[in-house]
């Protein structure tokens, strides 16, 4: 592949050079930071903390930074938790590996004290109080971190690996490592501690077919904790759900199953009293799921719906006072912030000016990650009053006051417009599209990207799925949101459920032949892609639309019933079209590919460590098309699961689509197409 050196390219260079903010805290009256950083020499990503003071000038001067950490927890006395792979003598000498849990002090940033540390690393934790709990990789039988340490010693250097599979396969798969489980450790937090190798395993009563996932959520007094648990049914199924427990009796503990819904995400009310949660309907065959805010009560006694069937999918993410919640949830192509009072069940939203990825609360003060497909994560700050409920009648909170945009550099000179596509049922679809800032003077070609998920939207920045590049190299991206996206409604959750081909593709198939009508675009000069689902969507709409000239499919599929058998989400699969060798929808969807005509090029590329789509599904549809004489090329990534995640990687994607849209399309940043209708 040829290194592009044109204005896309370059676009690509500033993307892939900043820093990618995920999570703001409040430290004091300076500022955390969880972001993603590339660094010389590092393949992946590399996780930061980075620690800022108020400069002379009011704006953030950074002073510390805690490489390859994350998952911050705020403690009193200017302090905070993190995890990180970093190493430490300590560390070595407990034979701890992954990742550890540390403690910065704010008298010595620069060398955090190892809290914690396993064998296989600390998956999560929570901390509250004095107390904190992790979960953490042990072998079975082992009563405590120095047995599993002296379990593991003595393995010979020839130890088999073998994996015998008995009931679900998720369980004994890659991710569980023969002869070990998760477990729930607890660790003091307070000074004198016992130290890095400390900790009480606590004995779980689990029944035989429930596993912990590794999801924690503990009480601000420290005393009581909610554990994600899996129950994992005969052919495949799988439940979700809630153990609640006093860390003073775990023997007590209290498994809570919702009658028709999943439980996850645990976020523990300021009293103590409740775990707010994401409940999610058990979806099957004809009805799709649903996901809203519920309240599980701290002793297992009680599953309340906090706001039922709000139609924007609430999921709870912090508490702002003893009755409010603060949800995030989907409304028209932006995932808005919510404040749902738990008394009365009110919902209002609270404008935070983008699409709301993270949110902290601190004394008065919300701190929100905000961005939109045309504006790169930044942090701003709301008064906790936007958010309290019962704010004084006739008050208007002050809107968002900026706090820091490490990315702003990023910021695309494009515009965006709304489009809205009506059906000749009357239903109404949206998408958006991405056109240079200035007027081109010609039809652009246009690329139609395909969002993933599927029950996802086109609602803010992506490093991954920018569009902008390819806007710089003088393409429009028109980005539909069909069927199954989130935030219209569950009618259009529905509408898609089950019917991928015959209503999610044939509906995107004519949101595109409608936006293709727009005076600025070329309707003969069309190139469709997507990654996941938007890989598979990808390849339905050039089986559909003849003027498809290239199909980009990442991580995509075409024989639904391949990937089902096999991928590790089979559970999803089961929800939504039921037993693989029963239901007759898996045929029915899957897709015809000798209906992709010759004139048509297709790219694949696919990780070959994905688990969700297995890359063989990408080699047997090169096979096939090959071998029918399409122009296909296929990239394999081996050090990539389903998605991309390495910036050498993703800039070699970039390069080798951009070529493929240059030979297919014409490079309208270098030649003067002519528009052809």
């Amino acid at each position: 592949m040829s290194q592009n050196q044109g204005p896309g390219a370059a676009a690509l260079t500033t993307l892939l050079a900043h820093p990618r903010v995920q999570v703001a805290h409040r430290l004091g009256s300076g500022l955390l930071i969880e972001a993603e950083l590339r660094r010389p020499g590092r393949r992946d990503l590399v996780p930061f903390v980075l620690g800022y003071a108020h400069g002379p000038g009011g704006d953030p001067v950074m002073e510390h930074a805690h490489a390859a950490a994350s998952s911050v927890t705020v403690t009193e006395g200017g302090g905070y938790l993190f995890l990180s792979d970093r190493r430490s003598g300590d560390a070595a000498a407990c034979g701890h590996g992954g990742r550890s849990l540390w403690r910065h002090r704010p008298q010595t940033p620069r060398e955090p004290q190892l809290v914690l540390g396993a064998p296989r690393g600390v998956v999560s934790y929570a901390a509250a109080g004095a107390t904190a709990v992790a979960a953490v990789w042990v072998r079975a039988g082992a009563t405590s971190l120095a047995e599993d340490q002296r379990l593991r010693a003595a393995d010979p250097p020839d130890r088999d690996t073998v994996t015998l599979v008995r009931g679900d396969l998720w369980p004994q798969s890659q991710y569980h490592t023969p002869g070990e489980v998760l477990r729930v450790l607890r660790v003091g937090l307070s000074d004198g501690a016992q130290g890095p190798g400390a900790g009480e395993l606590i004995e779980l009563p689990l029944a035989e077919d429930v596993r912990l996932t590794g999801e924690l959520a503990l009480t601000p007094d420290g005393l009581r904790c909610a554990a994600g648990v899996a129950r994992f049914l005969r052919g495949g199924h799988r439940r979700h759900g809630l153990l609640v427990f006093a860390l003073s009796d775990p023997a007590g503990a209290r498994a809570v199953w919702a009658d028709d819904d999943d439980l996850s995400e645990p976020v523990a009310a300021p009293d103590g009293s409740w775990f707010a949660c994401t409940a999610e309907r058990i979806a099957r065959p004809g009805l799709g799921p649903r996901q809203e805010a519920v309240l599980v009560a701290s002793d297992g006694s009680a599953v309340v719906r906090a706001a039922r069937r709000h139609a924007n999918w609430l999921r709870p993410r912090a508490w702002c006072g003893a009755d409010t919640l603060l949800c995030t949830g989907e409304e028209e192509g932006r995932r808005h912030l919510w404040r749902l009072r738990t008394g009365d069940g009110a919902v209002e939203r609270v404008e935070a000016g983008g699409s709301v990825q993270a949110v902290t609360v601190s004394s008065g003060e919300l701190l929100v990650v905000r961005s939109r497909i045309d504006l790169p994560p930044e942090v701003v700050s709301l008064r906790a009053d936007a958010a309290a409920a019962g704010s004084a009648a006739g008050t208007r909170p002050s809107g968002p006051a900026l706090v820091a945009a490490p990315a702003a550099a990023a910021t695309p000179a494009g515009r965006m417009e709304r489009g809205n596509y009506r059906a000749p049922d009357r239903s109404t679809w949206h998408s958006w599209l991405c056109l240079p800032a200035a007027d081109p003077g010609q039809p652009l070609p246009v690329l139609v990207w395909c969002h993933g998920g599927p029950l996802l939207s086109w609602t803010d920045w992506s490093w991954r799925w920018n569009p902008w590049p390819f806007v710089a190299e003088g393409y429009a991206v028109l980005m539909p949101d069909p069927p199954l996206s989130t935030g219209y409604g569950q009618q259009a959750v529905e509408r898609g459920w089950g019917r991928w081909t015959s209503e999610v593709a044939a509906v995107a198939a004519a949101q595109v032949e409608h936006a293709l009508a727009h005076p600025l675009l070329d309707a003969g000069r069309v190139a469709v892609m997507g990654g996941s689902f938007g890989g598979y969507l990808s390849l339905a709409l050039a089986t559909l639309l003849p003027s498809v000239r290239l199909a980009v499919s990442h991580a995509g599929w075409a024989d639904f019933a391949a990937v089902a058998r096999v991928c590790d989400l089979h559970w999803h699969w089961l929800r939504e079209y039921g037993a693989v060798d029963e239901a007759a929808a898996y045929r029915r969807e899957s897709l015809p590919l000798e209906a992709i005509g010759s004139a048509t090029r297709v790219l694949l590329s696919h990780g070959c460590l994905d688990t969700h789509v297995p890359a063989g599904e990408s080699r047997a549809m090169y096979r096939s098309l090959d071998g029918r004489g399409v122009d296909v090329e296929l990239m394999l990534l081996p050090d990539e699961g389903h998605s991309i995640r390495k910036p050498a990687n993703a800039a070699a994607w970039f390069r080798w689509v951009l070529e493929a849209c240059h030979a297919a399309l014409g490079s309208p940043s270098l030649v003067k197409g002519s528009r052809s209708r």
